[in-house]
């Protein structure tokens, strides 16, 4: 459910103008997460009526919104008489998952409510219970294959953590994700915020690192990666 949103944002859409919408509670615990506020989430939950009021002033501003999290898709009802009220009012719809929950994404999808899906694959599959804490990665996997084959823009993603991702480990995500639009590797930008510094260290990643990973893929005809920026 809503916790708190942003009134624009520039980076979250691709080439549009968004608002961010932040939905707390979230069933991984990556220790590089820098959003740990809403992973274990208990505060108290926002009246989304004053997002809604908040568009209603900026139509014509505002295109699209990027929904976020923690894993938006752990509440699908809410979730989607949320995404309604937003397509009610003709702005598109850019979904941040995990990808935990494939039933809803492909519910979601079915019902023509996302325009974009960014969804982070944290590791390669035998490493999600290690690094995330979520063992049941066919879920993973099934989620990955409903994007690949729907008709609406998306993207995978890594954050890229060296003391706990190998060049090997992003190289098997990428040849996992080769048929795919695109695969974009970002590096682990170190805030107090991060659920657990000890095990995901207090440095940034050097880009030089992603760049070896970006070279090695297109040696193997893996064209659809790319470098980006921070999650």
């Amino acid at each position: 459910m809503l916790v708190d949103f942003m009134k624009i944002s520039t980076v979250d859409y691709p080439k549009k103008i968004a608002a961010t919408c932040f939905f707390g509670g979230c069933n991984f615990s990556c220790p590089f997460c820098y959003n740990s506020d809403l992973v274990n989430f208990k505060g108290s939950f926002m009246d989304d009526s004053i997002f809604f009021e908040y568009l209603d002033k900026r139509k014509g501003i505002v295109d699209a919104v990027c929904i976020t999290g923690g894993e938006p898709t752990l509440n699908e009802e809410y979730l989607t008489e949320f995404i309604k009220k937003i397509k009610n009012r003709s702005l598109l719809v850019k979904l941040d998952t995990n990808g935990s929950r494939p039933e809803v994404l492909q519910r979601l999808l079915d019902a023509g409510l996302l325009d974009y899906v960014a969804m982070d694959v944290k590791a390669p599959l035998e490493k999600y219970p290690q690094i995330t804490g979520f063992s049941d990665v066919d879920k993973i996997r099934r989620s990955i294959e409903i994007l690949k084959n729907s008709n609406i823009d998306y993207e995978f993603r890594t954050t890229v953590n060296k003391n706990l991702h190998t060049v090997e480990d992003i190289l098997n995500i990428a040849r996992l994700l080769k048929d795919s639009r695109l695969y974009v590797i970002k590096p682990y930008k170190y805030t107090p915020e991060v659920l657990d510094e000890k095990i995901s260290g207090n440095k940034d990643l050097e880009m030089e690192y992603l760049q070896e990973i970006y070279n090695r893929a297109k040696q193997e005809g893996i064209d659809n990666i790319k470098i980006g920026g921070k999650v």
